[in-house]
């Protein structure tokens, strides 16, 4: 898709980053075996809570987990030598990252910061959007009292409230 800024094959799918989500899919070999015929995982960044990350040695195998509200806890343990338990390889929320390939640490390391950054960029914009409706409520809320109070009259009220809300 044209909007695609990444994408990372991992042990059991593959994770592709554009403009506004992520997906998970499991069309890959490994992908297929380990979550059988499940569809695309998309994931919108203002819906993530954080990711779990474990960068890929050349050693140890890494993972990275993606985490919204009513996510599932799952053991991500790696065992000796890298390996990835099982519960792990299964969790629909996890990708592992392969050992023993020079690309993935570094280009895991990359996704994982932009991941991060658009989190933050999400919910940088929805505080600003929270705090402004906050604000424009509690303008409301004043009129509305001087209103109450007799100081405004019902169509000095309607027409600032008109005024605030745009």
């Amino acid at each position: 898709m044209k909007d695609e800024i990444i994408n990372l094959k991992a042990t059991n799918g593959m994770i592709i980053l554009y403009e506004d989500r992520v997906v998970i899919s499991r069309k890959t070999a490994f992908g297929f075996l380990s979550q059988g015929l499940k569809g695309d995982k998309v994931y919108f960044y203002k819906d993530l809570s954080t990711i779990e990350y474990r960068k890929p040695t050349f050693w140890a195998n890494g993972y990275i987990k993606f985490i919204t509200a009513g996510t599932k806890e799952t053991n991500q343990k790696l065992g000796m030598l890298g390996n990835t338990t099982k519960e792990a390889l299964e969790d629909p929320n996890t990708l592992i990252l392969r050992a023993f390939n020079k690309e993935v640490p570094e280009k895991s390391e990359k996704i994982y910061n932009i991941l991060m950054d658009k989190i933050k960029e999400c919910k940088a914009t929805i505080n600003v959007v929270n705090s402004t409706q906050t604000s424009t409520a509690d303008e409301i809320l004043k009129f509305k009292n001087l209103l109450d109070q007799g100081i405004i009259t019902q169509e000095e009220f309607e027409k600032k409230k008109k005024e605030l809300l745009g």
